[in-house]
C-alpha cells in the first residue's frame, strides 16, 4: 500500500471540507448581512420621511385651519361694520362696539388653544383692539412689511414669521408667535387698509415637531419659505464634522428638516453587521477545531479498518475486526465482518454454481438434439405421404414441421408482425385440415407488419380460440387477427377475436381476476403446469410484462354464444416506429 502523502492526509481533507462547507454559507451570511443592512437603512429613512411628512402635514392643517378662522372673522359683518368708514376706531362713542369685538376675539382665543392673542387694527389710524393689550395705537403700522404684505395679498392669508435678519423691531409683535394676517372685509371691492392678526405661539409648533426628536443628538428644524421658524436642538460643532443622517421635506411654504450623526441612526444594523462578523469567525475557528477532533476520533478505527483490508485482499478470508464499538464505525466494522463472511460463504456458492451450470449445458446440449429428430421425423412422414398421395397428410405435416421449425428455433426473441402472422397461418392451417369449420381473415394496418413483436406471443391466443371457442360452435365461424396503431402512434394494438361459443360471464371474471394480478415483478415460473388454471393466458401477459414493462396490457372480452376478443397492447419504442 502506498505511503498518502502528508498534504493530502484526512485531517487536511476534512479541515478544508469544513472550510468549504462553510464557504457558501458565509458569502450569503455576508450578502444577506449587506443585503438586510441597506434594507434596513431604506426602511429608516422611508419611516423618517414618512413622520416628516406627517408632522408637516399637522403644520400644514393648522395654516389651514387660521385660514379658516381668520376668513369667518373678516367676513364677519358685525365685525366689518364697526371698522368701516371710521377715521378712529377709538372714540368714546364706539367703544361699545369696540368691546363686543374684543369679546369675540377672546371667545375664539379661548377655544382655540394655539391662538394666543387676536388683534384688529385700523390702518389709517393704526388705533385697534387685541385680546390681551386692550386699546392698542401702533402709529406707522402702514409702513410694517407685514402690513404691505398684507395689502399686496388683497383679502388673502399672509403667515408672518418675524426674525431679526429682516430687521424686527416692534413693541406689540414678538419673536415667539407666528401671526397670520389677512384683511377685513375680504367680500368688498373696495378694501380698507384694516387687518386682523392671530398670533401662535411657537411652543404649539414644537409640541408638533418634538416627538421627531429620537435623541439627545437629533436636530429638527422648521423652515417657512426656506427660512428657519424654530429649532429642536442645535447640534455642537463637533457633532456636524461627523458623517450626517439628512432628510429634508417640504410643502408649498413649510418645510422639515432633520440632521442625526450616521453612527447613531443606524447603530442597530452595524451592530447587526458586527454580530454577523463574529458568527463568521467563530465558525472558520470551530470548523478548524471539529476537523481536527473528528480526525482524532477516526483516525484509530480507520487504521483497523485498513489493516483488515489488506488482511482480506492477501487471501485471508477468515479476517474478523475485533471492537466494542457502538457508533457508526462499530457499524461499518460489524459490516465489514458481514462482509467477509459473506463472500466467504459467496465462493463456496459460486463452485455449487459452476456445477449446476455444467448440468444446465449438458441438458441445454440434450435438447438441442430432440428438435432436430422431430424435423426429421415430420420430413420422412411428409416424404411417404407424397410418395402414397395422401396430400392432406402431406399438407399438414409441412406445415407443422414449418411451425416447429420457427418456435423451437434458437438466437431470434423476436419477429416482426407481418412473420409472426405467417409463422402463426402454419398453426391454423394445420388445425383447418383437422377441423375445418372456420375461416381465417387477417386485417393487418399498413404501418404495423414491420413493428417487432415477441415470438410465441399471439399462438396461445389463437389455440385458445380455435380450440375453446371455433371447436365448440356449430356451422361456419370466423377467427379474425387484426393490428392497428393508437391515434398517437405510441402503441400496437394487436387483436384476436373468433365467433365461437364464447366464455359464460362467471368464469371470464374468474380469468380477469387471476390475469389483474400478474405484473412486471409478480411472475414465477410454474413449477406443476397440469395443474395451473388458465396457464396459457397468464403465460401471455407475464410474457407481455417481462418483455415490454408495465405499459404493455392484455384485455380480454367475451359474450357466451358470440364469441370472444383478446386484445394485447405493446408500446412502441422511438426507433421501432417506421
Amino acid at each position: 500500500m502506498k505511503h498518502v502523502p502528508r498534504n493530502h492526509s484526512i485531517q487536511t481533507k476534512l479541515t478544508m471540507t469544513f472550510l468549504l462547507i462553510l464557504l457558501p454559507l458565509v458569502t450569503v451570511s455576508v450578502f444577506a448581512n449587506y443585503y438586510s443592512q441597506n434594507i434596513l437603512n431604506e426602511q429608516i429613512s422611508d419611516r423618517t420621511k414618512g413622520a416628516l411628512l406627517t408632522t408637516l402635514e399637522y403644520v400644514d392643517q393648522l395654516t389651514k385651519s387660521m385660514d379658516q378662522q381668520t376668513l369667518l372673522i373678516a367676513s364677519n359683518p358685525n365685525i366689518v361694520d364697526i371698522w368701516s368708514d371710521v377715521d378712529d376706531p377709538l372714540r368714546p362713542d364706539l367703544l361699545y362696539g369696540i368691546h363686543t369685538v374684543q369679546q369675540q376675539l377672546s371667545a375664539l382665543t379661548n377655544v382655540n388653544g394655539a391662538v394666543k392673542e387676536a388683534f384688529i387694527l385700523h390702518g389709517e389710524s393704526g388705533n385697534g383692539v387685541s385680546t390681551l393689550q386692550g386699546g392698542v395705537k401702533w402709529p406707522g403700522v402702514k409702513e410694517e412689511f407685514w402690513f404691505q404684505q398684507t395689502m399686496h395679498a388683497r383679502g388673502g392669508l399672509v403667515t408672518y414669521v418675524p426674525t431679526k435678519a429682516d430687521g424686527f423691531r416692534s413693541d406689540y409683535l414678538s419673536e415667539d408667535k407666528i401671526y397670520y394676517v389677512r384683511l377685513l372685509d375680504v367680500l368688498s371691492q373696495n378694501k380698507e387698509p384694516n387687518v386682523m392678526i392671530l398670533a401662535v405661539d411657537k411652543l404649539s409648533f414644537r409640541s408638533i415637531i418634538q416627538h421627531l426628536q429620537t435623541s439627545d443628538h437629533t436636530d429638527i428644524t422648521l423652515f417657512y419659505n426656506d427660512e428657519p421658524v424654530l429649532e429642536t436642538n442645535p447640534l455642537p460643532a463637533g457633532d456636524r464634522n461627523q458623517p450626517m443622517f439628512h432628510i429634508k421635506v417640504e410643502s408649498d411654504f413649510w418645510s422639515i428638516e432633520l440632521e442625526q450623526p450616521m453612527a447613531e441612526v443606524f447603530q442597530l444594523s452595524r451592530n447587526l453587521q458586527r454580530f454577523t462578523f463574529i458568527i463568521i469567525a467563530v465558525s472558520i475557528v470551530m470548523a478548524v477545531w471539529i476537523a481536527w477532533f473528528v480526525y482524532s476520533r477516526i483516525a484509530k478505527p480507520l487504521r483497523q479498518l485498513v489493516v483488515a483490508f489488506k488482511q482480506f485482499s492477501s487471501g485471508n478470508l477468515t479476517t474478523q475486526v475485533e471492537h466494542q464499538r457502538r457508533d457508526e464505525f462499530g457499524f461499518v466494522m460489524n459490516a465489514f465482518n458481514r462482509m467477509a463472511v459473506a463472500q466467504r460463504k459467496m465462493i463456496e456458492d459460486d463452485y455449487e454454481k459452476e456445477l449446476r451450470l455444467a448440468k444446465a449445458e449438458f441438458s441445454l446440449l440434450q435438447s438441442q438434439i430432440n428438435p432436430h429428430f422431430l424435423y426429421n421425423t415430420l420430413d420422412a412422414i411428409y416424404s411417404v405421404a407424397l410418395k402414397k398421395q395422401v396430400p392432406e397428410i402431406s399438407d399438414m405435416v409441412i406445415n407443422l414441421a414449418r411451425f416447429f421449425r420457427v418456435s423451437l428455433g434458437k438466437g431470434r426473441e423476436s419477429f416482426t408482425l407481418s412473420e409472426t402472422v405467417q409463422h402463426l397461418m402454419y398453426y391454423i392451417r394445420v388445425q383447418q385440415l383437422r377441423k375445418d369449420n372456420f375461416s381465417v381473415h387477417i386485417e393487418l394496418d399498413e404501418a404495423t407488419k414491420r413493428l417487432p413483436m415477441l415470438k410465441l406471443i399471439l399462438q396461445p391466443l389463437v389455440e385458445n380460440a380455435i380450440i375453446h371457442g371455433l371447436e365448440k360452435s356449430r356451422g361456419e365461424n370466423k377467427l379474425y387477427i387484426r393490428s392497428k396503431l393508437s391515434e398517437d402512434g405510441d402503441r400496437l394494438s394487436v387483436e384476436v377475436s373468433d365467433t365461437g361459443a364464447g366464455i359464460p360471464e362467471d368464469r371470464l371474471a374468474e380469468i380477469r381476476k387471476v390475469l389483474s394480478a400478474i405484473n412486471s415483478q409478480s411472475y414465477q415460473m410454474p413449477r406443476e403446469l397440469p395443474f395451473r388454471r388458465f396457464y396459457g393466458l397468464q403465460n401471455v401477459k407475464s410474457r407481455l410484462k417481462l418483455y415490454y414493462g408495465e405499459e404493455a396490457d392484455f384485455l380480454l372480452d367475451s359474450s357466451e354464444g358470440q364469441g370472444t376478443k383478446a386484445t394485447i397492447i405493446i408500446p412502441i419504442q422511438k426507433g421501432e416506429k417506421a
